[in-house]
């Protein structure tokens, strides 16, 4: 390109405008527009190719900056809520198995009434928090019969700061003040170690469990054992 401009200036200074606007359209449409991967976006995430989209007709009607900024800021916009918004699926038990899985996606799977097992997808920090809080609290405003535990599957988190282990807390004093126990399972280590500064796990006691199922069965005892006679 730097050759290109030294040695040919002159030459394109001459070429009519007509035929500079036809190269540079066709550098745009053969050279950086890429149909291919515009389908291969529309099917496999529409999200991502209406974020293109639109950085493409901002190029087009108000400069190449406009475009590049409105595509980052679409972007951000999306990781936002993504982050802000985990999924937080009701899981059940496999028939035959200790495997928990998403209720919806397997509607036959085995569920305890009167039991929660809520899996948490993505970090508990304060971003996050509110929202676990407000799963939990909805699940024993909604549940029939009356909910007597909840078991939280970590698994798919990693990550937990301070305002994430005080929801907690609040979470477990809610829970103690509905007469609901609290569980948790497949804690990590590092998130274990957040947890047990902030004394989180101190008032767990053995309420921690290594996975889903234990959890589980461990409440069942545990009800059996307070059943009178």
């Amino acid at each position: 390109m730097l050759v290109t401009l030294v040695a040919l200036a002159r030459l394109f200074s001459k070429l009519p405008k007509a035929v500079l606007a036809a190269i540079i359209v066709d550098a745009v449409i053969f050279g950086m527009i890429n149909i291919p991967e515009l389908r291969r976006l529309y099917h496999v995430k529409r999200f991502d190719f209406w974020v293109a989209a639109a950085a493409f007709v901002a190029v087009l009607s108000a400069g190449v900056l406009a475009g590049v900024v409105i595509g980052i800021a679409l972007s951000l916009i999306w990781l936002v809520y993504v982050s802000t918004s985990p999924g937080m699926p009701l899981l059940g038990r496999e028939p035959g198995t200790q495997v928990y899985r998403n209720v919806r996606e397997n509607p036959d799977d085995e569920t305890f009434p009167g039991y929660a097992v809520v899996r948490l997808d993505g970090g508990l920090f304060f971003a996050t928090a509110e929202a676990l809080e407000e799963r939990i609290r909805g699940l024993a405003l909604d549940a029939d019969p009356a909910l007597r535990a909840v078991v939280l599957d970590l698994e798919g988190v990693d990550f937990v700061d301070s305002q994430g282990t005080a929801t907690l807390a609040e979470i477990l004093d809610f829970a103690e003040s509905a007469g609901i126990q609290l569980r948790l399972a497949r804690v990590k280590p590092g998130v274990a170690s957040v947890l047990a500064k902030d004394g989180v796990l101190e008032r767990l006691g053995d309420r921690v469990h290594g996975n889903v199922d234990r959890a589980v069965q461990a409440q069942v005892a545990a009800d059996r054992i307070a059943l009178p006679g």
